[in-house]
């Protein structure tokens, strides 16, 4: 690739990976963008990508090609592997030649399904900001060799810039979550405070009155107090007294 084409297409990579607050966001499609940008801008044969899901119970695989994926999910399934290794230790596995013993021996079922898709190399690298870790990236080729550190370097650094991206988008849905909680809490008050008013009025009684006898018809009825509220000021509900 020119030297100008690289630039470009660096530059594009992380504003696309940075930009991730649109409402129609979907962390797949994020991560098989990484592996896409990961294997044409590291001049690797393949990357993919392993991501836990927002609970931490399990783990997702995207990839930049079926071959990648297919052993991406392999890995994520068996829980063995570099990139799962990485997710779990936080820690980058260096480039390893899928022919050593020691691939063998510490990923056995992972290295002969690698071997058997064409690839001879791996290596992972973190997917993690301030101590919160969401996946690990795995880089593949298919010759013996090995990966440079500028490779590895920047293979590091566009899965930080996802990461942030992943993150940046967690944090967007924890503040809508919780504005919305807050609007329904605001709305619920609002239309009880209407249906204490409303009670009020009609049965001419002391405010505190009516929100006694809305508070025991709820209860009574195993209701919802907004519920209730709510059938008294569109729907002219007439609560009954409290028993006992």
């Amino acid at each position: 690739m020119p030297e100008e084409s690289r630039e470009d297409g660096l530059a594009a990579a992380f504003v696309e990976l940075a930009d991730t607050l649109d409402s129609d966001f979907d962390v797949e499609q994020h991560a098989r963008r990484l592996a896409l940008h990961c294997a044409e801008l590291v001049d690797v044969s393949a990357a993919g990508v392993v991501l836990a899901t927002d609970d931490g119970a399990a783990l997702t695989a995207s990839a930049s090609d079926e071959r990648a994926h297919a052993l991406a999910k392999a890995e994520a399934e068996w829980g063995e592997g570099p990139a799962v290794d990485c997710y779990r230790t936080a820690r980058p596995v260096p480039a390893t030649p899928l022919a050593h013993a020691r691939a063998r021996a510490d990923w056995p079922r992972f290295t002969g399904r690698a071997l058997e898709l064409g690839f001879a190399l791996v290596a992972s690298a973190p997917m993690q900001m301030r101590g919160t870790v969401v996946g690990a990236l795995t880089l593949f080729r298919d010759r013996p060799g090995t990966l440079h550190a500028a490779q590895l370097r920047l293979g590091q650094a566009l899965a930080d810039v996802a990461t942030l991206g992943i993150l940046q988008q967690r944090a967007l849905a924890e503040q809508t979550a919780v504005a919305a909680q807050l609007q329904n809490a605001l709305n619920s008050r609002v239309v009880i405070e209407q249906a204490k008013g409303a009670l009020a009025q009609r049965r001419s009684i002391a405010v505190d009155e009516a929100f006694r006898l809305l508070r025991g018809h709820a209860r009574n009825n195993r209701r919802p107090l907004a519920e209730v509220a709510r059938e008294v000021v569109e729907e002219g509900l007439d609560p009954t007294p409290q028993k006992g």
